[in-house]
């Protein structure tokens, strides 16, 4: 079978969180379980789409969860599930002790919780000792922490609960 029909029949299998499709897909072609599509692996996929059993088999099959980027600002799987909101998923992903990528606003899943307004995750990643100390600076953002940017965002919610665990007098 044609790599790139395969690639699209596994994509909407993540997508439409059709297991066994996938399962019978991936043992036809072994190697395309670490494919790597515009979006990012398929961990990536499934965790924007907040497939958990996917994400699970994922990882069980060997997808490398705490390593795998990929995507437009080559991202990992828990930036992904803390961008769409998908709690359940964020959780998973760090009980597989995926990397917490705080390297640049792109990649940090606090910031990417922020922006999408889930208090929820935000919680999930302070209670897993995010750091709420980094600032960035960039063409984008001036010295701008967490706190800042969910100010920046109106997430004003999100906001009081960052100031309150930081400890931050504004």
């Amino acid at each position: 079978m044609d790599k790139n029909q395969l690639a699209k029949d596994i994509r909407l299998a993540v997508k439409n969180e059709e297991l066994d499709t996938l399962k019978d897909l991936l043992q036809k072609e072994t190697d395309m379980l670490t494919w790597m599509t515009p979006f990012g692996t398929w961990l990536h996929v499934a965790a924007a789409h907040g497939h958990l059993e996917i994400v699970k088999f994922l990882i069980k099959a060997g997808l490398d969860s705490s390593n795998a980027q990929g995507g437009t600002f080559s991202t990992n799987a828990l930036e992904r599930a803390a961008t769409k909101g998908h709690l359940e998923i964020a959780d998973y992903l760090i009980s597989q002790n995926i990397e917490i990528d705080t390297t640049e606003p792109d990649r940090n899943p606090l910031f990417a919780a922020i922006y999408g307004g889930h208090l929820d995750i935000v919680k999930l990643l302070v209670r897993n000792n995010i750091d709420l100390s980094i600032n960035y600076s960039s063409e984008t953002m001036k010295d701008m922490d967490a706190y800042s940017f969910a100010l920046e965002r109106g997430q004003t919610e999100i906001a009081e609960y960052l100031k309150k665990e930081m400890g931050v007098l504004r």
